[in-house]
């Protein structure tokens, strides 16, 4: 009788504490944080964000190459100081990658993940050692996301 009183005992207070769990409530609007940057090769590089959404429509699907995240290259100017923008000759250098989604089980539920970008030349030039990238991406509702600005990134 002691041990079934127990294992009751132990059944409610575990479900107390899971009801007591809130579940996270994410925006419709996708949200993104910048977590990593590693240097594979002088050319290469890889790019770690974290995002979250609220309905689950972040990503294309695996057939779809339509671009959805963005990223705005700066290099710090070594004579001003200051951060500029790489100019390609006509436009500013802006880099669109494909997120695709997990899978279709997500449609419709929040969902929170990484996505680690491989970027194939991640700088202009070698003699560039100081950068800085802003982020920011769109879901499949045209949602865009909070603009995120990467800390000073050294290179070597």
């Amino acid at each position: 009788m002691l041990s079934k009183l127990k294992y009751l005992v132990v059944i409610g207070c575990i479900t107390l504490i899971w009801s007591c769990v809130k579940k996270k409530n994410y925006s419709e609007s996708p949200e993104i944080t910048y977590k990593a940057f590693t240097v594979d090769t002088g050319t290469t590089a890889n790019m770690t964000i974290t995002f979250a959404d609220g309905n689950g429509d972040i990503g294309k699907a695996n057939n779809d190459t339509t671009r959805n995240l963005f990223m705005n290259y700066y290099y710090k100017d070594t004579i001003s100081q200051q951060f500029v923008a790489f100019w390609n000759g006509s436009d500013s250098l802006k880099s669109g990658y494909t997120v695709h989604k997990p899978n279709d089980e997500y449609n419709g539920k929040p969902i929170s993940g990484e996505v680690t970008l491989h970027m194939p030349f991640y700088r202009h030039s070698k003699k560039i050692k100081i950068i800085r990238y802003v982020i920011y991406m769109f879901d499949n509702a045209g949602h865009k996301s909070n603009v995120v600005t990467t800390p000073d990134l050294i290179v070597p």
